[in-house]
């Protein structure tokens, strides 16, 4: 290079581009984050994302305990039908199914089938929860003799964090109707969380002074809002097989299905008490 105001040149060009290099590397080692076992990235020798390696295995999904069946009885609901109590629990503290199957078959006390009923449910970690199954058919004269309830198809999902929502029920009341044929239950529901739900459920379980069943029911809200109250009444049109001691009211939001929520509030679609 002979010209020597040329290679003064490409010396300060150099200098300029080693500045640049050195500060750039400089900067983003004081502001990068330090690798951690929840990056979602593979950069401390992880077998597999966040997993394994100087992190902490995934769990496996596969040795999650089975769901508990704590209670299945049925319940004359007026009208040649029947109605059904499910009470379910999830063992497991940090899994949860967005999904599993049901069928609950009537039977009569040679085992024969009355009828029976398919769905669909949900559960949290470590929840305990009911399922109201309501509208049996059965032909007349035909009695029940007990309810066979099965699980199926349980998906699981593993949570880290979460928030199971505040809703409450107060103001429960139950009140014979003026026939004396019958009665209805009154009460509250106050959504005390700070999501707003397209849908809750209300399932209402009545009990006499000995714990047994007296009837069941349940109704849907649309449109709750953080911080909204609703009132709801339900009715039992026909005579009860006992006197009303004891009321029992659960309210379910399905958290795992992000159409349930009003606002958008989820950021990257992912919802805040749940972590993949």
């Amino acid at each position: 290079m002979r010209d020597p105001r040329l290679k003064k040149r490409m010396i300060i060009i150099l200098v300029f581009l080693l500045i640049f290099f050195l500060t750039s590397y400089f900067l983003y080692s004081v502001i990068s984050p330090d690798p951690s076992c929840s990056d979602g990235k593979q950069n401390q020798n992880e077998k597999g994302v966040d997993c394994g390696g100087v992190c902490s295995p995934c769990r496996d999904l596969s040795q999650a305990q089975d769901l508990v069946v704590r209670e299945n009885s049925f319940v004359f609901g007026g009208n040649d039908t029947y109605d059904g109590l499910i009470k379910i629990s999830n063992p497991n503290n940090a899994i949860g199914s967005p999904l599993f199957s049901y069928k609950a078959v009537l039977k009569d006390e040679l085992g024969n089938v009355i009828n029976e009923k398919i769905g669909k449910g949900f559960i949290l970690p470590a929840e305990t929860k009911y399922l109201v199954l309501t509208g049996f058919p059965v032909g007349q004269n035909v009695n029940p003799a007990k309810l066979d309830f099965e699980i199926s198809a349980v998906e699981w999902e593993e949570f880290t964090q979460y928030q199971k929502p505040q809703l409450s029920i107060y103001s429960k009341r139950f009140n014979l109707l003026s026939d004396m044929v019958g009665g209805e239950v009154y009460g509250i529901l106050r959504n005390e969380s700070g999501f707003d739900f397209n849908l809750i459920k209300v399932n209402l379980i009545l009990r006499d002074a000995n714990n047994k069943l007296v009837a069941l029911n349940s109704t849907q809200m649309n449109a709750v809002r953080s911080g909204d109250e609703r009132d709801f009444k339900l009715i039992w049109p026909y005579q009860l097989p006992g006197e009303v001691v004891n009321i029992e009211a659960e309210a379910e939001a399905d958290t795992y299905n992000s159409q349930n929520f009003i606002k958008t509030y989820i950021p990257d679609q992912k919802l805040p008490f749940q972590s993949y």
